[in-house]
C-alpha cells in the first residue's frame, strides 16, 4: 500500500472512532443535528438502491437516531437523478434533503447551484471522502472479473487485463453493453492503450448484456464462462450458493458514489447527519452490508479489503467531460460485436 493511502485510512480510522467514540470531538454538533432534525419532516433521500436495501440501511441509522425519520425515494440513473432534481428545483424551489449519484450528475448539480457547500470536517467526515465542499465520496461500484467455477479451474483464471484478451476465451467471455470499465482503464494507461485492449477484447465476440445482473446469474448458470461485471452485482448468485468466484484485476476501474445535499432540502440538519453516518465507519459498514458498495478508503470495509494494494482507475469528478467523450466512443466499438442480452 502506498503511503498517501495508508496515510488516507489512518485518517479515516482516526476520524470513524471519533464518532464511534461517544460521537467525540464532534459529539456536541452531531447531538445538535440529531435534535434539530427531529423536529423537522422526514429527509428526503433519494438513490438508487431496491427497497429491502434501503430498509436495512435505514434500520441501522434509527437505531443510533430513532428520532429522525427518511423519506427513502428510489430513482434509478444519474440523469434521472440530476433532471428530476433539476425540475423539482425549478417549479417548486426545492428537491430532496441528501442526494447520491455518479460524479457526473453531481457536478452537474452543482454548477446549477443546487448544492449546499460546506465544511464537513465540521459534522466529522474525514477531508479524503469530500473532494469538493458539495460532495461526499461514500463507496464505488467496482469492476472485478468473476467466473464459473464449474467452467474453469482457478489456475486458468485470467490476473490481468492482458491474459483476460488471450484467443482462448473467444466465446466464452460476458460483458455489460457499455465499455464504461475500459473508458476508466483509459485514465491510467492513456487513451491509445485502452483502445487497444478494448479492440482486443472484442475480437473474443465477448456476449453483451444490458445489466450485469443477469451478467452475473448467466456465469453462475454456465451459459458464460467468466466476465467482467461489478463486485456488488456477484453478490447475489454468491450469497444463493452458485460455483461463481471474483477477482479485482490491477489496475481496477471504479465508479464512485457521492452523496450531496440539497441546499434547498426541507431538513438539512437530517440530510448533514445522514450524510455523516454514512461516511462513518459504522454507517459505510451497514450501507455496504446492504449494498455490497462500500468505500474503499474506510477501513475495515470489505471493499477497502478488494482494493487493498491495487492501482484504482478513475477519471477525476473535474476531468467528467472527457471521461464521457471516451465512454461514448469506445461504447461504438463494443457495439459492434451485436445484439445486447
Amino acid at each position: 500500500m502506498d503511503s498517501t493511502r495508508r496515510q488516507a485510512l489512518i485518517s479515516l480510522s482516526a476520524g470513524a472512532a471519533a464518532l464511534a467514540c461517544g460521537r467525540g470531538a464532534q459529539a456536541q454538533s452531531l447531538d445538535a443535528l440529531a435534535a434539530s432534525a427531529a423536529k423537522g419532516p422526514p429527509v428526503v433521500w433519494y438513490e438508487s438502491s431496491p427497497e429491502d436495501q434501503a430498509d436495512q440501511i435505514l434500520k441501522a441509522f434509527n437505531a443510533r437516531d430513532p428520532n429522525v425519520k427518511v423519506q427513502f425515494v428510489r430513482i434509478t440513473g444519474g440523469n434521472q437523478l440530476a433532471a428530476r432534481a433539476v425540475q423539482e428545483t425549478q417549479a417548486r424551489g426545492y428537491t430532496a434533503d441528501l442526494l447520491t449519484g455518479g460524479a457526473d450528475h453531481t457536478w452537474e448539480l452543482a454548477e446549477r447551484g443546487i448544492l449546499l457547500r460546506a465544511d464537513f470536517g465540521q459534522i466529522g467526515i474525514p477531508k479524503a471522502l469530500t473532494p469538493t465542499d458539495f460532495a461526499v465520496a461514500m463507496a464505488a461500484s467496482v469492476y472485478v472479473l468473476l467466473w464459473n467455477t464449474n467452467k474453469v479451474k482457478d489456475a486458468e483464471v485470467p490476473r490481468s487485463w492482458e491474459e483476460l484478451n488471450d484467443p482462448k476465451w473467444t466465446g466464452r467471455v460476458g460483458s455489460w453493453v457499455r465499455a464504461a470499465a475500459w473508458a476508466q482503464l483509459a485514465e491510467k494507461w492513456g487513451k491509445d492503450k485502452a483502445e487497444k485492449m478494448l479492440r482486443d477484447h472484442v475480437r473474443l465476440r465477448p456476449f453483451l448484456f444490458k445489466s450485469t445482473f443477469p451478467m452475473a446469474q448467466s456465469v453462475a448458470a454456465g451459459e458464460v464462462d467468466l466476465a467482467v461485471g461489478f463486485y456488488h452485482t456477484t453478490q447475489p448468485p454468491i450469497a444463493k450458493g452458485a460455483p461463481v468466484k471474483l477477482r479485482a484485476l490491477d489496475p481496477t476501474p471504479m465508479h464512485t458514489i457521492y452523496s450531496a445535499i440539497g441546499k434547498s432540502g426541507k431538513n438539512i440538519d437530517g440530510a448533514k447527519l445522514l450524510l455523516a453516518w454514512l461516511a462513518s465507519a459504522d454507517g459505510n459498514k451497514a450501507y455496504e452490508a446492504a449494498t455490497s458498495r462500500g468505500s474503499h478508503l474506510i477501513a475495515g470495509t470489505e471493499t477497502a479489503a478488494l482494493l487493498k494494494g491495487k492501482n484504482i482507475a478513475e477519471w477525476p469528478p473535474e476531468k467528467t467531460s472527457a471521461y464521457s467523450d471516451i465512454a461514448e466512443e469506445f461504447n461504438k466499438i463494443l457495439a459492434a460485436v451485436g445484439q445486447a442480452r
